[in-house]
């Protein structure tokens, strides 16, 4: 990973249950206030849980500690009490820089081969669920992570799969309002799925069929 890192994955079946969050914890941002923690994923940004500080440890999968994890939530409800306005050099400034050194312990674990390695096992559980998914093979799976231009790797990378280009172009010109009952005999969906197919947002597999993936 390069932006983000691998923080935790919360034992449950919602999508959106691996999470992600930047992989530095010093960012002043626009150059007044400090960037908090945001939980982060393919289809979702921030996680009200976290940010409220109510995660319940012995229900997620990560390489902190539990003092690590509580570290993490009073940096995150810290950084967030400085606000804004802040002037690079001014006392809530030099407060914003102490809060990022005294947390970098904790995402050093979190940029650690131990992280890397429970990730990996992780990986490994979400390709599982693409498999039984979706219909999909290891083989599959990996060209579409290799294809796949952001940092995640778990069930929300793969939103649908159509059984061929022309479907995954009906759908979309559908949805764009493109065509209509009356006017789609005009419509080239061949053609317009061919076109699509060279977005990132579309991955045609070897077998013809089509992948949506999340961005």
């Amino acid at each position: 990973m390069n932006e983000h890192v691998f923080l935790y994955k919360d034992n449950s079946e919602d999508r959106d249950c691996v999470k992600y969050i930047d992989a530095k914890p010093m960012r002043f941002e626009c150059d007044h206030y400090f960037g908090g923690i945001i939980p982060c994923g393919a289809c979702f940004s921030g996680c009200p849980e976290f940010e409220n500080g109510i995660i319940d440890y012995d229900n997620i999968t990560t390489v902190l500690t539990r003092e690590e994890f509580n570290q993490l939530l009073r940096f995150n409800k810290a950084i967030h009490e400085l606000g804004y306005g802040i002037v690079k050099g001014d006392e809530r400034y030099q407060r914003g820089v102490e809060l990022c050194n005294g947390i970098q312990p904790v995402y050093d674990k979190l940029l650690s081969d131990e992280n890397t390695e429970l990730f990996e096992v992780v990986k490994k559980e979400e390709i599982e669920f693409l498999k039984d998914e979706h219909n999909l093979t290891d083989k599959d799976i990996e060209n579409i992570f290799n294809n796949y231009g952001q940092d995640y790797r778990d069930r929300v990378v793969v939103g649908y799969v159509f059984n061929s280009v022309e479907d995954a172009a009906e759908e979309e010109a559908s949805s764009l309002g493109y065509v209509n009952e009356s006017n789609e005999r005009y419509f080239d969906y061949k053609k317009f799925g061919e076109d699509l197919m060279e977005g990132e947002q579309y991955f045609e597999l070897e077998d013809g069929r089509v992948a949506t993936l999340s961005y």
